[in-house]
C-alpha cells in the first residue's frame, strides 16, 4: 500500500512592518496620498517636459510595447475611419460604395492584433484555447503591420 504525502499549507508571513509600507504606498488615504503627490510632481513635471520636446517621455523605455499596443489600435482606427493611405493594390475600382473596403479590414485586422497582444500582457495568458485564439489574431495582425508598414500614411 502506498502512502500519499499530504500536501504542505502555506503560511504567507510577513515582515516586520510590511504592511503599514503597503498602505504608506499605495493607499489612497489622504494622510499618505497628499504627500505621495507632491513628491511625485516633480517627476510629472519632468516626464511632461519631456513628452513636449521628445514626443515621448522616459516611462516610455520600461514597456514600449504597452504604450505602442494601446496606441496603434486607436491611429490605425482612425486611418479607417478617415479613408487614409489605401495602397494603389487594395484599390477596388468595382466597387463604388468603398473602393477601400479590402484596406479597411486589413486595418481592422492590424488594431485586433495589437488588442490581442494587451489581451495575452494583461491577463498573463499562456496556455488555452483563448491563447490560442488571441495569439493567433496577434500574429496576423503582426504580419500585416509589417507587410503594410509603408502605408500607414495620408
Amino acid at each position: 500500500m502506498i502512502k500519499k504525502k499530504k500536501k504542505k499549507k502555506w503560511k504567507v508571513v510577513y515582515s516586520k512592518g510590511f504592511m503599514n509600507d503597503m498602505e504608506r504606498l499605495f493607499s489612497n488615504n489622504p494622510i499618505y496620498s497628499i504627500p505621495r503627490f507632491f513628491s511625485n510632481a516633480k517627476y510629472e513635471i519632468k516626464c511632461a517636459w519631456q513628452r513636449v520636446f521628445r514626443g515621448y517621455d522616459d516611462s516610455w523605455n520600461w514597456g514600449l510595447y504597452q504604450q505602442l499596443q494601446t496606441i496603434i489600435p486607436k491611429c490605425v482606427r482612425w486611418m479607417k475611419k478617415n479613408h487614409l493611405g489605401c495602397p494603389g493594390n487594395l484599390y477596388d475600382e468595382k466597387n463604388k460604395r468603398d473602393n477601400c473596403w479590402k484596406w479597411k479590414e486589413i486595418l481592422e485586422k492590424i488594431a485586433k492584433g495589437f488588442e490581442a497582444k494587451q489581451k495575452i500582457s494583461d491577463n498573463y495568458l499562456f496556455k488555452g484555447k483563448r491563447f490560442e485564439k488571441l495569439d493567433k489574431q496577434q500574429k496576423e495582425g503582426m504580419k500585416l503591420f509589417v507587410k503594410y508598414f509603408n502605408n500607414l500614411w495620408d
